[in-house]
């Protein structure tokens, strides 16, 4: 049973890396490679060089101190195959020193167990997990620099590994425009079960502007994302209109995937609170994903 239970998921997530990204073969742990936020989701995940929240944790560790103020966001995402994925982050700037803190969690539930055809003889949760802190530090004005020290965690049926990641980030703005590129995701994990699961190191590296033109504030963005062990390279485009910071349409393209492309979303701000909403539609019979996120400046 327990070797079945283990194939099936092998299979499983399989399906879903190949699906979020290449690497499929070569790499596990495919819930880092998920977008995080609302608002990153709906704008294509283009995000290395915009994070300015509590999800510079996941993005770019040198974007917490991209704004004066502190935050904390919260997210639920519901998406293909049953997949759940809740995120908290938060970020705290001290004069050239930034401190950001992360949990993520991703469960796949009701997965059945079977000897043979026929009714299942049980179910069981696959979870995954993320924690950890990110410190960043303003080289310059215009220039800082980041890392996120983050434990990981699977469990399979009744199989569990545990192991570490690194994030690297940089972040380069001038005026109205910001460059930034992150190494993510280096580290390795305990054996699952027989077998140790290689983490799906990344490189991510793209740039931004704003415009602001009387009550608008019109926001571009760009990034080249790559798992290194395999795979082509993707480029993530998004884009948002902002009208008096209450309201702000979005929308983003993805490219070189198999089961998405396009994905959109909408935001509304009052204050110091802010609520997110964002689509993305897959194709080859996942179904589509929807995330909200919740988030406070302070």
């Amino acid at each position: 049973m327990r070797k079945f239970s283990i194939a099936v998921l092998i299979l499983l997530f399989a399906g879903i890396a190949r699906g979020q990204n290449d690497g499929a073969a070569n790499t596990g742990l495919s819930f880092l490679k998920l977008g995080i936020g609302a608002r990153s989701i709906a704008m294509g995940d283009a995000y290395v060089s915009l994070a300015d929240d509590g999800t510079a944790f996941i993005y770019n560790p040198a974007r917490i101190n991209s704004t004066e103020n502190g935050n904390v966001t919260a997210m639920f995402n519901k998406t293909m195959l049953d997949m759940t994925t809740n995120f908290v982050g938060a970020k705290f700037r001290m004069n050239k020193f930034g401190l950001g803190i992360g949990l993520l969690k991703t469960t796949v539930s009701d997965i059945e167990v079977r000897n043979n055809p026929g009714a299942p003889i049980e179910t069981f949760n696959s979870d995954n997990f993320a924690g950890g802190i990110s410190l960043c530090y303003d080289i310059q004005s215009n220039f800082t620099a980041g890392i996120t020290v983050k434990m990981l965690y699977e469990k399979i049926y009744i199989d569990e590994a545990s192991g570490y990641g690194l994030d690297f980030g940089a972040n380069y703005k001038i005026n109205d425009v910001s460059f930034a590129v992150v190494l993510s995701n280096i580290g390795s994990m305990n054996a699952l079960y027989n077998a140790e699961t290689k983490l799906p190191t990344a490189l991510r590296f793209g740039g931004s502007y704003v415009l602001r033109k009387n009550n608008f504030t019109f926001t571009g963005a760009l990034d080249g994302y790559k798992i290194l062990d395999g795979g082509v390279l993707h480029t993530h485009m998004g884009a948002e209109a902002g009208y008096k910071d209450f309201i702000f349409l979005r929308a983003g393209y993805q490219t070189g995937y198999e089961n998405r492309s396009f994905s959109a979303g909408l935001g509304l701000k009052y204050k110091s609170l802010y609520i997110d909403y964002a689509f993305q539609p897959y194709t080859i019979g996942f179904g589509s994903g929807n995330s909200m996120s919740l988030g406070f400046n302070f």
